[in-house]
């Protein structure tokens, strides 16, 4: 999950929500890794100094990291 800045959380998106945010081709497993592969790259320093800091990560993919712990709250049972 992410640890999401409070001024970028949505307590409210609901899971369907989230869901079309994450879906790629009807994929949202493939959506959740690519959102992660986005942090990984830019948390290691690879990301072509994209985003400048945390905060400027969190404004380019809010609603996907948001969506993305909602999807994962959800499903997390199944990731144990």
């Amino acid at each position: 999950m992410f640890r999401i800045p409070s001024f970028y959380e949505m307590p409210n998106m609901t899971f369907e929500e989230a869901k079309n945010v994450l879906e790629i081709d009807g994929d949202l497993l493939k959506g959740m890794e690519h959102v992660s592969e986005h942090w990984d790259r830019y948390a290691s320093g690879n990301a072509d100094d994209m985003y400048a800091d945390d905060d400027a990560f969190y404004e380019h993919w809010e609603y996907e990291v948001n969506a993305y712990n909602v999807v994962f709250s959800k499903m997390q049972p199944l990731f144990v």
